[in-house]
């Protein structure tokens, strides 16, 4: 499970960063892989450069299409990163939470964004504009090959997440999603609506309605208010087949 993350407090509380606040912003950059390799002066330079931004529940981040620019860095919270499908439905693509960085392509490019990112829980971010960060990454070849490894990643993740997709039935995507998301989070709970699943694997949100009471009458998860808990994870993996 993440653990709490240092400049939390700070951000929550107010909108300015102090001198203090931004040694312990700097620190806990170390903590990802974009900017461990950072030196301390930079990861100092980068946190007198990032904006720290709250948003609610369900509130958007930004659109599709809409201009880019930034990257974010959650302090805490979950996002969810979504695209229209051909009948203009919504299908989530990914999950981020504490500790992740959303929005990263803005630093390679000048296109507009490819995907809309929307607050699943309050949450909590750093803003970081693309020349900001590319003034130091410049100066960092170590940095530069880290970005690219992150974007590789990302890029598996939605190939991995298409052949799931394309190779198991609905029972088998919604049971991979909850204990790919529960995994995640570290924990047994999945602070999902029904709807947000239903996006995650790519179906109508009744069929999956169905196949969540289904689980539920055989003992392997409850479900509640925008909220899930696995209780049984045996069953799930069961319900898995390629």
């Amino acid at each position: 499970m993440r653990t709490r993350c240092p400049v939390r407090t700070a951000v929550d509380r107010s909108r300015t960063i102090t001198s203090v606040d931004l040694t312990r912003i700097a620190d806990y950059l170390v903590e990802h892989p974009l900017f461990a390799c950072l030196g301390p002066n930079d990861r100092l330079a980068l946190a007198a450069r990032m904006r720290p931004r709250h948003f609610t529940r369900d509130e958007v981040i930004f659109h599709r299409d809409d201009e880019a620019g930034q990257v974010y860095l959650i302090i805490a919270g979950t996002v969810k990163v979504s695209v229209p499908d051909e009948n203009g439905r919504e299908v989530v693509v990914a999950l981020e939470r504490g500790g992740d960085v959303f929005g990263e392509l803005a630093l390679f490019d000048d296109a507009n964004r490819s995907a809309t990112v929307t607050a699943v829980t309050e949450t909590s971010v750093l803003a970081l504009g693309r020349v900001d960060f590319i003034t130091v990454l410049e100066r960092n070849p170590d940095a530069m090959r880290k970005m690219l490894g992150l974007l590789v990643k990302t890029v598996r993740r939605s190939t991995g997440h298409v052949e799931d997709l394309v190779f198991l039935d609905l029972p088998g995507r919604v049971a991979k999603c909850l204990l790919d998301i529960a995994d995640a989070a570290g924990s047994d709970s999945v602070d999902l609506t029904q709807e947000d699943i239903a996006g995650f694997v790519g179906a109508a949100r009744v069929s999956v309605n169905r196949v969540l009471a289904d689980l539920e009458h055989r003992r392997a998860i409850t479900v509640g208010r925008r909220h899930i808990e696995i209780v049984d994870r045996d069953a799930l993996r069961r319900e898995i087949h390629y």
